[in-house]
């Protein structure tokens, strides 16, 4: 056992193909269609509510299916966890492990530790710095042309996933607001012009993501950290000229509430 494929996503999710975790749990293949469609209809205790799977989130249709008679797809691994726990095989409950120990390493919903918000917390602090930004970035951008293999599609990916703007739309707002900016300005300069905590939430996503962790999981914690500085009042430095080097100590009483809202 054990040969299921855990595969990443363009989206940085990590998924198993329904196939091979029909076939890993010693289900027939005739079977295959009948069971995939049961499995995308039922209901299941996701951790975010009991519900049924919903497209695009839980599970995707591969564009690679050739036929209209069998459909291959994607679960993420918290669905596939699910789904085997739902079938009769009687190596359910391995499968079912396998996946959840996948899941620990690079889970897709936020639920910190102490420390890990107490790392948070550090990583929203350091991110008000320009440089710390541009490194997460650069990071980012390694993890994901090692990935893919190529980095032909990364400013594409990057707005669609990350900054989730584009630089013509921070222009049109920044130019109602009738905020100052020039035409050589970068994202980065435009989001601090528009809203400096943005630079603090992309920050925080491009770290994650450049961890391992799924997009989803990073855009999280970006918005959890967004939050945070909120809530410290942090500002936003570009440290490239020497200026912000030094950020304020942490609170505790603020750790402790930032772990009720990730809970």
């Amino acid at each position: 056992m054990m040969d299921l494929t855990i595969r990443v996503s363009k989206k940085g999710t990590r998924v198993v193909k329904a196939s091979e975790l029909h076939r890993e749990l010693g289900l027939a293949d005739h079977h295959y269609q009948a069971n995939v469609r049961g499995w995308i209809k039922d209901v299941y205790q996701f951790a975010d509510g009991i519900r049924k799977p919903v497209g695009m989130q839980d599970y995707a249709r591969s564009p690679h299916t050739k036929t209209d008679v069998v459909h291959e797809y994607y679960f993420n691994l918290e669905f596939a966890r699910l789904v085997a726990l739902s079938t009769k095989s009687k190596v359910k409950q391995a499968v079912a492990t396998k996946l959840s120990k996948e899941e620990a390493v690079f889970p897709e919903n936020v639920q910190l530790t102490a420390e890990q918000t107490l790392e948070l917390l550090e990583q929203t602090k350091a991110m008000t710095r320009f440089s710390c930004q541009i490194a997460a970035e650069e990071r980012h951008l390694t993890t994901y042309t090692r990935r893919t293999g190529s980095a032909d599609y990364w400013n594409r990916y990057r707005v669609t996933n990350v900054v989730k703007t584009t630089m013509e739309e921070l222009r049109d707002c920044l130019t109602e607001r009738n905020v100052p900016f020039n035409r050589s300005h970068r994202v980065r300069e435009l989001l601090y012009r528009y809203d400096a905590l943005e630079c603090i939430r992309v920050g925080i996503v491009d770290h994650y993501a450049a961890q391992g962790y799924s997009i989803a999981y990073a855009t999280q914690l970006g918005k959890l950290a967004r939050e945070l500085a909120a809530t410290m009042q942090l500002e936003v430095t570009d440290d490239r000229q020497g200026e912000g080097l030094f950020t304020a100590p942490a609170d505790i009483d603020l750790v402790r509430q930032l772990q009720r809202v990730a809970a």
